[in-house]
């Protein structure tokens, strides 16, 4: 019995803990078109084409208050996340010699 009781008070604790760490998520003001054009587009979440990167980084540029809500919170814009063409243009591969 005391072992349960402290088991449930334990994953009570746990739960409470990570309610509190975990921010809500906020819309900006274009979250609607945002979310079309940032988060759920071929071009800012799969194209690997430097015009697609460059595109998406003026659009948040343009939306600096906006985030996707599928990102990771430690995520605060699209160039913080795992760009499908990142590293890939510019300076790297055969034209960077």
């Amino acid at each position: 019995m005391k072992a349960s009781s402290i088991m449930l008070l334990a994953v009570l604790a746990v739960a409470t803990f990570l309610q509190g760490g975990v921010a809500a998520f906020e819309k900006c003001e274009a979250q609607t078109s945002f979310d079309i054009v940032m988060c759920k587009s071929h071009m800012c979440t799969e194209c690997v084409l430097e015009w697609c990167m460059t595109t998406c980084q003026a659009l948040q540029e343009d939306h600096a208050d906006c985030r996707c809500e599928s990102w990771p919170e430690a995520q605060k814009t699209y160039s913080d996340g795992d760009i499908k063409g990142k590293g890939k243009v510019g300076d790297a591969g055969d034209f960077s010699k």
